[in-house]
């Protein structure tokens, strides 16, 4: 065989195996992806999905009215990007971090031979509803969005009415005056395609990786190169224009609500709001709250803060109750 023939076939035999290689590296990847951290929970929700998500938790005194804090990702985020923001409510706090289905540990559909319904905005909502439902007890919650995830905690809000002490929007889009919102850029079917062939190693390393602490960076960097990951992005491109903020959504929302932006963001839609308070911060770039450290530090402050605010003016009105109930029947006061 001469050169001529022999060195097509070394390049498809080369060829070849580097798709093997990386199909495999895709393997292990994702083996790791479900492995998580080992101390997720796992809810099975009525849309028939597997949700993922962790709980830490206080010592507040057995009865105490501190609400309970869950969080919502933005688009193709993981809880792994809120490590600044749960590091720094660690113990003073009692939170619910979790990854919409796909994402993480958490799946779209249960079990291999399970149809999973089709993804809508009411679906991702659901979802969210069913985890505070399971996750709260008798205690009242305290939403907090970020980006996409602020229309997806709204919605939820109007849902679980009086269980909702307060929402918090981080870097929410701006408001539409309709309910259709803007729709995020489809991921390609190709590049999925790609993904699943074992081309994850291919991806440049984002740019908030370097922003976010050491410990866990393998993690989130399968997580990142995962190609379910991705699929999971592309489901919900295809609804996020049902999950915008609108001005019908907003002014429906309970009090308080809480918008904490960069500087130079458009919070004109929230801005005149008589319930909402707006919070500007600077020294980050537009987006990348969670991942700068100082920022994410400032908005965990303004979280715990409104969270101290709504448990004080729950004791306040239980004290006040008890009070009229004791005048009513003839019992002394103290």
């Amino acid at each position: 065989m001469g050169t001529e023939t022999r060195l097509p076939a070394m390049t498809a035999g080369s060829t070849f195996a580097a798709v093997l290689l990386g199909a495999g590296r895709q393997i292990a990847r994702r083996r790791r992806v479900l492995t998580g951290r080992g101390d997720e929970k796992f809810l099975n929700t009525g849309t028939g999905n597997r949700i993922s998500f962790r709980v830490n938790t206080t010592t507040e005194p057995k009865g105490s009215d501190r609400p309970l804090i869950v969080f919502e990702s933005g688009f193709m985020a993981t809880m792994e990007h809120w490590t600044w923001i749960s590091e720094a409510l660690d113990g003073k706090e009692s939170t619910v971090f979790y990854d919409r289905s796909g994402y993480g540990r958490s799946r779209h559909g249960r079990g291999r031979h399970r149809t999973p319904r089709p993804l809508t905005p009411h679906t991702v909502v659901s979802d969210l509803v069913d985890l505070v439902r399971h996750a709260r007890g008798e205690r009242r919650v305290v939403l907090v969005g970020h980006a996409m995830g602020a229309g997806i905690v709204l919605r939820a809000a109007a849902e679980l009415e009086d269980a909702v002490a307060g929402t918090v929007l981080l870097e929410p889009p701006a408001v539409t005056a309709s309910s259709g919102g803007p729709r995020t850029p489809a991921v390609s079917p190709l590049f999925i395609g790609s993904m699943r062939a074992g081309c994850g190693d291919l991806l440049p390393r984002p740019s908030w990786a370097g922003a976010l602490p050491e410990h866990g960076a393998r993690l989130r960097d399968d997580q990142y190169r995962d190609a379910r990951l991705w699929e999971a992005g592309r489901r919900e491109a295809d609804v996020s224009a049902g999950l915008g903020v609108h001005k019908t959504l907003l002014a429906s929302a309970p009090a308080p609500l809480t918008v904490v932006a960069h500087r130079d963001a458009d919070l004109t839609g929230y801005s005149g709001l008589r319930h909402a308070a707006p919070h500007v911060l600077d020294g980050f770039r537009p987006g990348r709250l969670l991942h700068a450290r100082p920022a994410a530090e400032r908005a965990a402050a303004i979280v715990s803060a409104i969270v101290s605010a709504t448990g004080e003016r729950a004791a306040a009105t239980e004290s006040a109750s008890d009070s009229a109930t004791g005048s009513a029947t003839g019992e002394r006061v103290r």
